[in-house]
């Protein structure tokens, strides 16, 4: 094996396989990409309907420490682990979050070269969309945007009843208002899933100067004074591998990897290092400023008795896998959450709590052991704030690159967190009210018997049901002085020439909705700053 590239990319995710894709397309050189997952060949990752399949087999079993203002609940914080990443396991959702986010990145967090009208480029290069064109949208890039090919009723009911409550009916969510519900538009093709790997890595699989190694395990990333030589990392246990770096290390592990392979390095709070015994090379803020969506489940049986409880399940189950395979139709080319929406609780001027709904009773990504598996037909609609104000931290339990890392979101950290999320919740319960709902409602049996008036009633259920919608962002935080943020606006990390973080982990603020269309865009720029060096 070469033991020399010109760029290494570690993490093959979201933004990790748009870095390699854009590298190797514009012949900048031989390209490592190290992933710690394996391939992605299954068929569950293709078939939309399975991401329950896949996201509980193929992610890193992140758990939080005990949350304090969440009945000290430890929670699951799973992420992707395989080609592709999130993308790979994902609910599908295509959401860039709303223009507000980007401008006040510029206006509030520093990030002048960060605006809505500088990301806007990114968003349409990458976008391949097949039913929107207008000055929002891209027609020409990787990524497959598209409808979904399959509408459950009980998500057009979801739907009418939004509407029943004063929202409008959106189109497009990532146009120039979010605000509204309708049906969201997903990272599909053809009625297959269309992850980063099957398109991005997809598309430069056979260029010779692509090497993409799976199971690799990164231990550290080798440094020399403000130049990065190389990395060290292992395959499936057994010696450390190092290899040498001609031009640029992106680090692209996610909101949770990133940060604790710079840790590992000796990159991050001295105070912290020193107590593991690690050398600390660079003092700088790693982990913290570490921020994560929540939402809570508010379910109700219906009368219809036609949820998609059973679907999966004998000869039923048969049927749909034979129609999809044979006309990409059906079923099982719903993402699940299908539908959804964004509304605003707080007279703001933008929406600040978000909708998905789900026509099924949610059950699958419970902490096991809380909950009873509801076994009944119904529906959910997920409810939760979009932009929160907590922040946590991220560290290391040891120097052990095998040992998962101390997780703290602090969730409802902040008094503003814990208000939005009860007007989430009553959100929720008043469109269960709604005629289109109320019609085949048979009993709202989370929260059970909780007027939505009842604020107290509302509070004490929702820190017992609160969960991740699994977005961790923030952790590697971009900025201008080492002070305060990881990164500079190019990415690159304070202190070095050639060490750049592309991921999630790199917003100041979360935006406004699902996160996998952001990490894309962020791929994007981030290639594009390595192959034009703005500096």
């Amino acid at each position: 094996m070469n033991q020399q590239y010109d760029y290494i990319v570690i993490g093959a995710g979201s933004a990790g396989c748009v870095v390699a894709a854009r590298l190797l397309e514009a012949k900048a050189g031989r390209v490592l990409v190290l992933e710690a997952g394996s391939r992605d060949s299954s068929m569950f990752h293709t078939i939309p309907a399975t991401v329950v399949k896949v996201f509980q087999q193929k992610s890193w079993q992140y758990m939080t420490v005990p949350q304090k203002y969440c009945n000290h609940r430890e929670m699951i914080l799973a992420q992707g682990k395989v080609l592709g990443g999130g993308s790979s396991v994902n609910g599908m959702i295509y959401c860039r979050g709303q223009r507000q986010d980007y401008d006040l990145w510029a206006s509030e967090w520093g990030c002048n070269q960060w605006s809505y009208q500088d990301v806007l480029p990114f968003f349409k290069k990458a976008e391949k969309n097949e039913s929107l064109a207008d000055e929002y949208h891209g027609q020409d890039g990787i990524l497959p945007v598209s409808e979904n090919r399959y509408r459950h009723p009980l998500t057009l009911a979801c739907i009418k009843a939004g509407q029943q409550m004063g929202m409008n009916y959106v189109n497009d969510i990532n146009g120039w208002d979010q605000a509204g519900v309708g049906f969201y538009q997903t990272t599909t093709q053809n009625g297959s899933r269309a992850s980063t790997s099957k398109t991005y890595l997809k598309s430069v699989e056979n260029l010779p100067d692509l090497t993409v190694i799976t199971d690799a395990l990164v231990h550290k990333i080798e440094t020399q004074g403000d130049q990065v030589t190389g990395v060290t990392y292992s395959i499936g246990g057994k010696l450390p591998i190092t290899v040498q770096v001609k031009k640029e290390v992106i680090l692209s592990a996610g909101a949770i990897g990133s940060p604790k392979v710079l840790l590992l390095s000796g990159i991050g709070p001295k105070q912290h290092l020193d107590e593991l015994g690690i050398e600390c090379i660079r003092d700088l803020p790693v982990g913290d400023n570490f921020h994560d969506h929540l939402h809570m489940s508010v379910n109700a049986t219906v009368t219809t008795n036609n949820s998609l409880l059973g679907e999966d399940q004998g000869l039923t189950a048969v049927r749909h896998f034979l129609q999809w395979c044979f006309t990409r139709s059906g079923l099982l080319t719903t993402n699940i959450l299908e539908g959804g929406g964004f509304i605003d609780t707080n007279n703001n001027g933008r929406p600040d709590v978000q909708f998905h709904f789900l026509p099924v009773l949610d059950n699958f990504d419970n902490t096991p052991g809380e909950k009873a598996v509801a076994q009944a037909h119904g529906l959910t609609i997920k409810v939760g704030h979009v932009q929160p104000k907590a922040r946590g931290t991220l560290r290391l339990s040891s120097k052990d690159p095998k040992d998962l890392p101390v997780i703290d979101p602090n969730y409802l950290g902040h008094q503003e967190d814990i208000d939005a999320n009860i007007r989430a919740v009553q959100a929720g319960l008043r469109l269960l009210q709604q005629p289109a709902l109320k019609a085949i409602v048979k009993e709202v049996i989370e929260p059970a018997n909780v007027d939505p008036d009842d604020i107290e009633a509302i509070d004490k259920w929702m820190r017992q049901n609160i969960k991740t919608v699994y977005h961790p962002a923030g952790s590697c935080k971009m900025g201008n002085a080492p002070q305060d943020s990881v990164t500079d606006q190019t990415l690159k990390v304070h202190g070095f020439k050639n060490l750049r973080v592309v991921d999630c982990s790199i917003c100041p603020q979360v935006p406004s909705g699902n996160t996998n269309a952001i990490a894309i865009m962020i791929g994007e720029r981030g290639a594009d700053f390595i192959l034009n060096q703005v500096a």
